[in-house]
């Protein structure tokens, strides 16, 4: 039985800040006592609650009780296991709005219905003021579990969402992948004693590094290493670019049968691609080694717009980098670059490679890298595939910049 039940208005009870105002409310009353049920019953109607009566006989099995903010039970001669029982026949997510009226509880008794998904238990006695507490306190449990689950629902449902736009990118990516390998030139190439091979770790399923290199008229050995700002399906796209601006030149002067401009290339292709890019207005800039071999003077001119580090040039077991500087591609309008000449003897390798590499060699110092770089270009750079063993290249599964390196070698070492 419910007793010491106040006579007098819960108002009485409440400050203003305490009263809480729920319109709409529904709660269902299965308590023995008829006298205590009104008196209940009267309090809540203060409070805007819309109140149900049932008999124990009336109420069970709680086929509605969804429809339900609170259902308080005030148990039979069986106390808890009751309730327990009600519980059972409950859906999951209304176990959170029974609200157990409890005389003589046992503490393994309340422990047993807290497991079950009750919120909370009244005790006899209360006071008028300790039930509508509790009643509101379970009511707003119960809604936070119900918007909870509409949000579990909702985040599902955007979880889902994302993992179909990320599958449907990851597609996206690796078709621009293999677009974006068809364009690379086979490895190796070979023409008469010269060999050229690259190799390129992407950093994500695109790389902004990029290599060509093509005979032209046989007799002409045409080739870059672009490193553009950056990584991603951005600088792909520049690398791209890059491809159709080069393809485009060398057809127009292979049509022509122009052999004076290809003897000074790569004359002038910089300051070209340059242009091209500040046309773009692509925010996007790149480093980069163009050179041009003629086949049959053995000479090679090349120029450097900041590529870092330098390529490294081995005659027998003496590696140094190649001279020369410029400026990044992209970024100023009126740049130019010069082109640098040497004779190439009859054996020799060259080996350029992206500054993506130097994160992955050992060194604490950008000196102590390149270092490591010309000591094994000097022993291995004789042979592109033990050379990329060498520099751990054949290791890399995860870089944090893609990393390259373009190989050209003639005769054996």
């Amino acid at each position: 039985m419910v007793r010491n039940l106040a006579p007098h208005s819960l108002r009485e009870l409440l400050s203003p800040d305490d009263l809480v105002n729920i319109s709409s409310k529904r709660i269902l009353l299965i308590i023995p006592e008829v006298a205590t049920t009104h008196h209940l019953r009267d309090l809540l109607l203060e409070q805007s609650w819309e109140v149900d009566q049932r008999s124990v006989m009336e109420a069970f099995p709680l086929a509605d009780c969804g429809s339900y903010e609170v259902v308080a039970i005030e148990p039979g001669l069986d106390g808890e296991a009751e309730i327990l029982s009600i519980l059972e026949h409950c859906p999951e997510y209304n176990s959170a709005l029974v609200l157990p009226i409890l005389r003589e509880p046992t503490p393994q008794g309340v422990i047993n219905l807290i497991r079950m998904g009750v919120v909370d238990v009244l005790i006899t006695p209360f006071s008028d003021h300790e039930f509508i507490e509790t009643v509101n306190r379970v009511a707003g449990h119960k809604n936070l579990y119900l918007e909870n689950l509409a949000y579990s629902d909702e985040l599902e449902k955007a979880n889902r969402d994302l993992r179909e736009s990320l599958d449907i990118l990851r597609m996206d990516q690796l078709a621009g992948r293999q677009v974006q390998k068809s364009l690379l030139p086979s490895s190796p190439l070979q023409h008469g004693d010269y060999l050229v091979s690259h190799r390129i770790i992407p950093s994500l399923y695109l790389s902004g590094d990029f290599v060509g290199y093509n005979v032209v008229l046989d007799r002409f050995l045409i080739f870059y290493l672009a490193d553009v700002s950056g990584h991603g399906a951005s600088s792909a796209f520049v690398t791209i670019l890059l491809r159709f601006i080069l393809k485009r030149i060398l057809r127009r002067h292979t049509y022509n049968n122009d052999l004076k401009a290809l003897s000074r290339a790569p004359e002038g292709f910089m300051e070209h691609v340059n242009r091209q890019m500040m046309a773009t207005g692509l925010d996007k800039h790149l480093t980069m080694f163009a050179g041009s071999i003629d086949l049959e003077t053995n000479m090679l001119r090349y120029s450097v717009a900041a590529q870092m580090p330098m390529p490294v040039f081995l005659v027998g077991h003496d590696a140094r980098f190649l001279p020369g500087r410029g400026k990044p591609i992209g970024l100023f309008e009126e740049a130019k670059w010069e082109v640098e000449e040497i004779a190439l003897p009859e054996t020799f390798s060259l080996h350029m490679v992206s500054d993506g590499l130097l994160e992955t060699l050992p060194g604490k110092t950008f000196d102590d890298k390149e270092a490591f770089l010309q000591r094994m270009s000097a022993e291995f750079g004789d042979d592109h595939e033990l050379l990329c063993e060498k520099l751990g290249i054949n290791n890399i599964r995860e870089a944090s910049d893609d990393v390259s390196i373009l190989s050209v070698t003639r005769g054996k070492q």
